[in-house]
């Protein structure tokens, strides 16, 4: 579901108004954070919802967003390219490292050019789950973490409660 600030730019938005697609890659092995922008070719600085700027370097990126499911689940693939050498670097840092099983986290913003203290759209703490090198870059996928692998609670169907079928 778009939030009200989405939902804004779709209905009134100006014509002029880009939207700025960001990913942020984290991991406690790497020797910094790591922050791209999609469509801007001389990066941006934008503010996080902590209330800091962080600055996003351009970078080739394809980004896209799984469809949606009945379960909810954010779910994201991801092309980088030309990263160089840094990225296997770091992917070398956290497998020697201390955390190396922690998986990298992937936080996704959406902002415009006429507003760059607010995301328009923020998916947070996605883990990287598969990483695919590639001749000049990566292609992988992230989603939301599985916090409860079991079944557990009552599931809510028709079946069960008739109520429901006006819902």
């Amino acid at each position: 579901m778009a939030n009200i600030k989405e939902m804004e730019y779709w209905l009134r938005g100006r014509h002029d108004d880009v939207r700025l697609e960001c990913i942020e890659i984290k991991h406690p092995s790497f020797s910094r954070d790591y922050r791209f922008v999609r469509n801007h070719a001389d990066g941006v600085r934008v503010k996080h919802e902590d209330g800091v700027y962080r600055d996003y370097q351009p970078l080739p990126l394809t980004i896209k967003a799984a469809k949606a499911a009945d379960d909810l689940q954010q779910k994201f693939t991801i092309g980088i390219g030309d990263v160089g050498e840094i990225m296997p670097y770091e992917i070398d840092r956290l497998r020697r490292g201390t955390h190396s099983t922690v998986r990298p986290t992937l936080n996704y913003r959406v902002f415009l050019t006429s507003d760059l203290t607010e995301p328009m759209t923020s998916v947070r703490g996605l883990e990287i789950t598969d990483n695919q090198p590639q001749k000049r870059g990566a292609v992988f996928s992230c989603q939301a973490k599985e916090l409860n692998k079991t079944s557990t609670g009552i599931l809510f169907t028709i079946d069960l409660f008739k109520s429901l079928r006006g819902f």
